[in-house]
């Protein structure tokens, strides 16, 4: 691996993940926001250069996440994969990921995220990785489930986006939102993989 690619913890076929610094941030504040209506609320929060700074070093400082960039195959970043909630003792973590909208539905995120995962459980010693996805994002759910995340159970959280009960295109999954104590409410999964899951799908499915 050159020099340049110290910081490199994972790579795929057409994918590198590195560790996130704070000039990314800058990257990703140039990123546009998504075009599709129900994933405007994961566009990036748009920050002033002070801002940026000091919001960096809170989810890495204070809030102790584990950020990471995923670089295409010519080094442009198009995607970020973040560690919150890191419990050491546990050996958990969440998950958080996002991508360049221009590179969404593509196969990037699947193959960097499967990429990371033998860093994250061989290298990093964890145990298991969690997360939350929005029930009416079917394309990331479906591309958990290929990675062999499992549905444990689910919740209710505050909706970012689009009042989906006042418009008729979003009538085939209105029944995944609902009126609650945090207003326009949107239905989430919970999954998990687990270490033993994940090996027995590697040695199966060998890299």
């Amino acid at each position: 691996m050159a020099i340049a690619d110290r910081d490199t913890v994972a790579t795929g076929p057409r994918t590198r993940v590195r560790v996130f610094t704070r000039a990314d941030v800058d990257l990703w504040q140039a990123w546009p926001d998504y075009p599709e209506k129900l994933l405007v609320g994961t566009s990036p929060r748009r920050m002033s250069p002070d801002q940026r700074g000091r919001w960096f070093e809170d989810i890495t400082q204070r809030q102790r996440q584990l950020p990471f960039a995923v670089e295409d195959e010519h080094g442009d970043m198009i995607g970020r994969i973040f560690l919150r909630h890191v419990r050491h003792e546990e050996r958990s973590a969440v998950l958080g990921i996002d991508l360049h909208p221009d590179y969404v539905g593509q196969g990037y995120g699947t193959e960097s995220l499967g990429a990371f995962l033998h860093h994250y459980f061989e290298n990093m010693g964890f145990d298991r990785m969690l997360l939350s996805v929005a029930a009416h994002n079917v394309r990331a759910r479906k591309s958990y489930e290929s990675l062999g995340f499992k549905n444990v159970g689910s919740h209710w959280d505050a909706h970012v986006g689009p009042d989906v009960s006042a418009e008729p295109t979003f009538g085939s999954i209105r029944h995944l939102f609902r009126r609650g104590p945090l207003g326009l409410e949107s239905l989430f999964y919970d999954m998990r993989l687990e270490r033993g899951d994940w090996l027995s799908r590697s040695i199966v499915n060998p890299r």
